[in-house]
């Protein structure tokens, strides 16, 4: 077996790397001792190389297509934080964005935000503009061939793969079809829309962060176990714990901190 000891944080044990095959030899192992179970997995950071729901909200600042029907909830955001911001919806996007990366907007809503903010565009438009953001951003180039390679396990073993992720649906459910496997579900960010399919500054369901990605499984009917979870944050950890074959993708700082207290976890060597 292929395993590196890597130096982990102080008085922790250390951290087991492993390769991908190794990874799907354990995942056998456990399909092996029981009926059925699922894959989950994060998006940004994990399934892919960099942050698509950053890349959209970026995008769309650039193209300052924020629109009116978001800018009353994006003020209140800032009134939140104890900031008062004023000009054009996109500006005050912006400055809610500025506040963001002064690490005064909690990163749950933060996220959250990044989806309703297309408030007063069409689903369909979304779309669209989430396809040109995957495509100028090369997201295919993008895709960690490790994750590819356990995601063509699964589905020659018939598990099923879900993403969870705290991005905007639009632009995950896009990026997951472009993995190259079937995938069950992608479950994100989710707006809520009017009866014309015109998105609205709110979500329609609760935020998928956190120990809520477990819910949000719940939500879409995931009755199996997880077999295996994959993430790299700290809001991916509770993920992390309920699956038998718990993997660290590229973990962040925050996420490292907690890995010697998940049970069973292991990283994925890359």
């Amino acid at each position: 077996m292929n395993v590196v000891q890597p130096t982990s944080a102080a008085g922790a044990p250390p951290l087991t790397h492993l390769p991908v095959r190794e990874i799907i030899t354990r995942l056998e192992a456990e399909l092996a001792l029981t009926v059925g179970g699922v894959l989950a997995t994060d998006a940004d950071g994990t399934i892919w190389d960099g942050d698509v729901g950053v890349d959209i909200f970026e995008a769309l600042l650039a193209e300052g297509g924020v629109r009116d029907a978001a800018r009353a909830t994006l003020l209140a955001e800032c009134a939140s934080c104890g900031v008062t911001a004023e000009g054009s919806p996109t500006e005050v996007a912006r400055a809610l964005y500025a506040i963001f990366a002064s690490e005064g907007y909690a990163h749950e809503r933060a996220f959250a935000m990044m989806a309703w903010v297309f408030a007063g565009w069409h689903a369909d438009e979304v779309s669209a503009f989430a396809a040109k953001v995957l495509d100028e951003g090369k997201i295919e180039a993008r895709i960690r061939p490790e994750m590819k390679e356990i995601f063509h396990w699964a589905e020659a073993s018939s598990v099923p793969i879900y993403v969870v992720s705290a991005s905007p649906i639009a632009i995950v459910t896009l990026g997951a079809l472009r993995l190259g496997v079937p995938v069950a579900a992608a479950l994100a960010m989710t707006p809520a829309v009017d009866d014309h399919g015109v998105l609205l500054p709110h979500l329609a369901a609760p935020a998928v962060y956190g120990p809520r990605k477990i819910l949000a499984l719940e939500r879409a009917s995931v009755t199996a176990s997880l077999l295996g979870a994959f993430g790299d944050s700290a809001y991916d950890a509770e993920m992390l714990r309920v699956a038998r074959v718990p993997v660290a993708v590229t973990p962040s700082a925050g996420l490292l901190a907690l890995l010697p207290s998940i049970e069973r976890v292991v990283v994925l060597a890359r």
